[in-house]
């Protein structure tokens, strides 16, 4: 806690829940003599893909998700796994998502959702020349349709709501804007 307020000190940590796809912990702080119970968690990082056409239309996956019980419009996305970049990671998963490849692939920026509790980054990526390279390759949970958007299109359904998972809107955003922005 290098940065953290004079008084504020780590006197514990402890690990309560360990899978792949989430650790959680808990901390005592002393917060300038009063101690503080503080729940965090670590989910791995993940790659966020924005491909674009030659046309100018944006590649997106129409993806049923079992928590909402509802099939959303979002862009591909998944976990680094150990040992690869997040520029692997994107390759990979743009591929297996869509059954697209990238003949480049550009880091636009990095974020987090929650840093409040949760540690995990996000990275994203603009993919230009794009083609179809094979079939899909999904894993058991994901059923995923493919769809092309026009850019304009994408742009007015972020303004009225319509794309709701946060990693997609935060890249879209991002991905959009490093696009326009190379014009």
């Amino acid at each position: 806690m290098k940065n953290a307020p004079a008084g504020w000190k780590l006197k514990s940590s402890k690990k309560v829940y360990d899978n792949f796809y989430l650790k959680v912990y808990e901390d005592v702080l002393d917060l300038a003599g009063r101690d503080k119970l503080y729940i965090r968690a670590r989910r791995p990082d993940y790659s966020t893909i924005v491909p674009f056409s030659h046309d100018g239309r944006i590649l997106t996956i129409k993806s049923y998700r079992h928590l909402v019980d509802s099939w959303q419009l979002e862009v591909p996305a998944g976990y680094i796994e150990k040992g690869e970049t997040a520029r692997h990671a994107a390759i990979r998963e743009l591929e297996e998502e869509t059954g697209y490849r990238a003949k480049k692939m550009v880091h636009v920026g990095s974020y987090t959702l929650d840093y409040s509790m949760f540690a995990q980054t996000g990275n994203v990526f603009a993919a230009y020349g794009i083609e179809k390279s094979g079939r899909q390759n999904l894993g058991r949970m994901e059923k995923i349709e493919i769809e092309f958007v026009p850019i304009e299109k994408m742009k007015q359904m972020l303004l009225k709501g319509r794309i709701l998972n946060a990693a997609s809107i935060v890249a879209l955003y991002q991905a959009i804007q490093y696009h326009e922005s190379r014009k």
